[in-house]
């Protein structure tokens, strides 16, 4: 569920009107949506709708989310890496990229994670999940 108090909370200290944030986020996002969503009206924005708000809040799209619902994405990572255990070094690298790291291809390598199996896992989460929702490791 998305936290309209926090979402509030940002634009208001990056100071921000709410048609600000509607430009930016290239008219995605009306004024008068962004003020239902800022005031727990709207719970479930569109996965297009986030996205474009994290965007123009600049910020990653997970933090516009209450706590629950990140930790209920942890329980979904942890349950997908006990399914899809080749990808563990990818998945790793996400969860890692996700809280704010700065990873390696050397690192990524070192737990497995190889050149072929980072494409092979990026383009399965990418469909899954959009284009450019996984960056690549920094040399």
């Amino acid at each position: 569920m998305i936290n309209g108090k926090k979402i509030q909370a940002l634009r208001k200290t990056k100071g921000f009107s709410l048609r600000q944030i509607s430009q930016l986020a290239n008219g995605q996002i009306s004024p008068s949506y962004l003020s239902e969503i800022e005031n727990g009206k709207v719970k479930n924005p569109s996965k297009k709708i986030a996205r474009a708000l994290a965007k123009a809040l600049g910020v990653r799209e997970f933090e516009l989310f209450t706590f629950d619902d990140y930790v209920e994405g942890e329980f979904k990572m942890c349950k997908y890496r006990m399914e899809y255990p080749t990808m563990n070094g990818w998945v790793y690298y996400c969860d890692l990229v996700a809280r704010g790291k700065n990873i390696t291809k050397k690192e990524l390598e070192e737990v497995g994670c190889t050149e072929v199996e980072r494409a092979k896992c990026k383009q399965m989460m990418e469909l899954t999940c959009g284009m450019g929702i996984v960056p690549e490791p920094r040399e």
